[in-house]
């Protein structure tokens, strides 16, 4: 009997120790905010962040959090949006894919009125996949859902013959805003954009909240190639346009509510990475890959973009090694990078 205890003990350790290993240790952030748990109902302080929002992606439906008078945050599976309660009807931007079901819900909680209007971004499918469904709904409800638009928007929809619903309202270059009810949103395009070729910032003039997705992911590294970017040469200018708007309250169609704090980390991770990029290039030269068995020269060159990728990751490491995603989005930011630099 007497080593019974012992044993129990033994076990309950390393079954304890079992599950501390299995729990993934948070990500460690990006910027000195205050963090709060979400709320429908409380307007989120300016500068301050959803707390655990990445457990809450994999364990709620959605997290939901007011960030105006009338308007609010809503997260569904790492993709973020914005939406206003209007008196007749409700303004939504964008539609990410798969998720107006619960989109939707969240709408619920806060109002039974319809979305009457959708806004496009710019036309990437996972951030306006799913407007289909949003016509539906309208339609349930009784109402046509009318849809805005850049005309770059839209021309780049009508050339890559996109099967989505075609907006109704067209922003073209002269008309650089709409009105909702009481509210007035502005485009405001990118000089030269970096995301996309239609990528642009809208802002809800009078709620201080501006909707831009893919720009950055507030209070996190830039996600697999600065999500998934075109390039990144014009990338610091976009995000200098849209910090000298008039807001509180950034969407970013990923990540956390963002703050002026989260465009001045990403400038400064740029910089940090254009200058890591440019010493892993010298010291990974061109010549160092050439080997007479190879009967291509494409073989040298992925060989050195290999080479630099994993230096500069190793690199900076000790500075941002420790925050949200960085191995698994470094390898795709390095390689813009490594274009940036090679060509610029």
């Amino acid at each position: 009997m007497n080593n019974v205890r012992p044993l129990v003990y033994l076990i309950t350790a390393l079954t304890s120790a079992s599950v501390m290993a299995q729990t993934p240790v948070p990500a460690v952030s990006t910027v000195d905010a205050h963090y709060v748990a979400p709320s429908g109902k409380i307007t989120l302080a300016p500068g301050d962040k959803i707390d655990n929002l990445h457990q809450r992606n994999m364990e709620q439906p959605y997290i939901l959090q007011k960030i105006g008078e009338r308007t609010y945050y809503v997260q569904r599976y790492f993709y973020s949006t914005t939406f206003y309660v209007g008196d007749k009807g409700v303004l939504l931007f964008d539609a990410p894919e798969g998720r107006g079901q619960f989109l939707l819900q969240a709408i619920r909680e806060v109002t039974p009125l319809p979305v009457t209007t959708l806004v496009y971004s710019h036309y990437h499918v996972d951030h306006i996949g799913d407007s289909p469904f949003w016509v539906s709904e309208a339609q349930k409800a009784g109402a046509k859902l009318h849809i805005v638009a850049s005309e770059a928007t839209v021309e780049k929809m009508r050339f890559m013959n996109s099967r989505l619903p075609v907006a109704d309202r067209v922003l073209k270059s002269a008309d650089n805003r709409f009105t909702f009810e009481n509210l007035t949103v502005e485009l405001h395009r990118f000089l030269k954009a970096a995301h996309t070729d239609d990528h642009s910032a809208w802002l809800l003039k009078e709620e201080k909240v501006v909707h831009s997705p893919d720009l950055l992911n507030p209070d996190q590294l830039p996600m697999m190639g600065f999500a998934v970017s075109d390039t990144v040469v014009y990338h610091d200018a976009n995000l200098l346009q849209v910090e000298a708007l008039d807001w509180n309250y950034f969407v970013g169609g990923h990540g956390n509510v963002g703050s002026r704090d989260d465009f001045q980390f990403q400038r400064r991770f740029l910089n940090n990475l254009r200058e890591a990029t440019l010493k892993a290039r010298k010291e990974e030269a061109f010549g160092k890959f050439m080997n007479k068995t190879a009967n291509n020269h494409a073989e040298f060159a992925r060989a050195q973009r290999e080479a630099i990728i994993k230096r500069v990751t190793e690199a900076l490491r000790p500075q941002y090694g420790h925050m949200y995603g960085y191995d698994a989005s470094m390898p795709a930011n390095v390689e813009l990078a490594i274009r940036l630099v090679g060509s610029y």
